[in-house]
């Protein structure tokens, strides 16, 4: 039965990529309802204290953008900077 869905697919890496997608949008789906969760406990344990409220939004937004990638972002934009920079040039006085 396994090998009729591997082979029905296209094969054993087709397979593992569906899979991994389906995985990583329900780990993102999973994270943006534990960020809302966080922010709505936030306010209620701290009294509705704005505050608590908007230093729990700012650190779920984070966390979401971490778990969307933002680390990839960030290293795409700092790889960018460093590859357009100017090559450095030594040069030496002989004497």
């Amino acid at each position: 039965m396994f090998n009729e869905i591997v082979m029905a697919s296209g094969g054993f890496l087709d397979l593992i990529t569906v899979k991994s997608e389906e995985v990583k949008s329900a780990i993102e789906s999973v994270t943006f309802v534990v960020v809302i969760l966080m922010v709505v406990i936030t306010a209620v344990k701290t009294k509705m204290s704005i505050a608590a409220i908007l230093m729990s939004a700012i650190v779920g937004g984070i966390v979401l953008w971490l778990v969307n990638g933002g680390i990839n972002v960030t290293s795409d934009l700092a790889r960018d900077e460093f590859d357009s920079a100017p090559a450095i040039v030594n040069t030496q006085t002989v004497l």
